[in-house]
């Protein structure tokens, strides 16, 4: 039974994964979720798997999912802050930790996480974008396990040979018969537009995902493949110091 500090519960990632535990009550536990200010859904979340711990990052919203618990006779425990987020990313009973908080700010709970040397199933590449080298060492120096859960990443790390898999960032792939690592563009609101008509779209259809709804920044990013680039910048950590490897 592993127990498992779900890091952007109300996220997608998030809500991915606890569909995935709900059908395997056997192997895995929720012990802790924490999220940034969407006290509704956190409320919901906390009724229905009655984690010990909670925690929000915004301090307004920690403040209400606690009133809202206590009226209903949960006895979760909420802590709020970033400081809060990396307690629950570091408690000595947690022995997983999806790290599924969006962008920078969930940077400080990840580390932790790393830090306390946990299995770490990352989805968000800015840990790997904005510390790379020291987030590697950290994972390496603390005995911390990184399994990338971003799509991309996660299915060319499990076509990866073994000995690559279990020294992630290190392993040389050319010694283990790897010649070339592909990251796929095929996603975003202006897939099969033509190039003479990119120079009038609209913000509003820059944010209109065709699959995903992601918010408007990541949504933008992945219309003008910036999140490309913020991939690669994540595989070449994850997989390889060998940035030429990459294409």
């Amino acid at each position: 039974m592993r127990k498992i500090t779900i890091l952007g519960a109300t996220g997608s990632i998030g809500s991915s994964t606890l569909a995935v535990i709900a059908k395997n009550p056997h192997a895995y536990q929720v012990f802790a979720l924490a999220a940034n200010a969407n006290v509704n859904d956190m409320i919901l979340l906390c009724l229905k798997w009655q984690p010990t711990f909670a925690a929000m990052a915004d301090e307004t919203a920690a403040a209400a999912l606690r009133l809202a618990l206590r009226n209903q006779g949960c006895k979760t425990e909420v802590l709020s802050g970033v400081e809060g987020l990396s307690a629950l990313a570091a408690h000595d009973e947690v022995d997983t930790v999806m790290a599924a908080v969006v962008g920078a700010a969930g940077l400080i709970p990840t580390m932790a996480a790393v830090k306390a040397g946990k299995r770490v199933l990352l989805a968000n590449k800015e840990a790997l974008v904005m510390s790379g080298q020291f987030f590697i060492d950290a994972v390496h120096q603390y005995g911390a396990e990184l399994l990338p859960v971003d799509s991309e990443h996660n299915a060319i790390f499990q076509c990866l040979p073994q000995a690559i898999q279990s020294r992630p960032g290190i392993c040389d792939l050319a010694a283990e018969g790897v010649s070339k690592i592909l990251l796929t563009g095929s996603g975003g609101p202006f897939r099969y537009t033509e190039l003479d008509v990119l120079q009038s779209v609209t913000p509003a259809q820059a944010i209109a995902h065709p699959n995903w709804s992601m918010g408007p920044k990541i949504s933008v990013d992945s219309a003008t493949m910036m999140n490309k680039g913020l991939e690669y910048i994540e595989a070449r950590w994850l997989l390889t110091q060998a940035a030429s490897s990459l294409r």
